[in-house]
C-alpha cells in the first residue's frame, strides 16, 4: 500500500482561518473576596484545562440586559489565575479560547 501526499502551498491566512475554527470556547471557574476597594469584588479566574488558553474575556450583563466582553489577558497558563475587580453587578462568567 502507497500513501499520495499532495504538496501544494497553502496561505498563511488559510491556517489562520482553520486554526480559529476549531478553537473551543472554555469557561473558567471563579472564586470571589472582597475587595480593598469600596462596594467592589474580587474576582479570580482559574484555568483549570490543563492547557494554555487565549483571549481571557469576562462577559458582563448591562443594564438592559445585553451581554457584552472585557478583554482581561491574551493568554493564561494552564494552572494560572489572572484576577480583576468588578464595583457593580454585571459579572455573568470568564470566557476563553483554547
Amino acid at each position: 500500500m502507497f500513501d499520495l501526499f499532495l504538496s501544494l502551498p497553502v496561505q498563511t491566512a488559510q491556517v489562520q482561518t482553520i486554526a480559529q475554527a476549531q478553537a473551543s470556547t472554555v469557561y473558567l471557574s471563579i472564586s470571589t473576596t472582597q475587595s480593598t476597594r469600596q462596594n467592589c469584588i474580587s474576582y479570580t479566574a482559574k484555568n483549570s484545562t490543563g492547557r494554555t488558553v487565549r483571549d481571557v474575556q469576562v462577559n458582563r450583563r448591562n443594564s438592559k440586559g445585553e451581554i457584552f466582553q472585557n478583554y482581561l489577558i491574551d493568554s493564561l497558563a494552564a494552572g494560572k489565575t489572572t484576577s480583576f475587580d468588578m464595583c457593580d453587578s454585571s459579572f455573568v462568567n470568564v470566557e476563553a479560547r483554547q
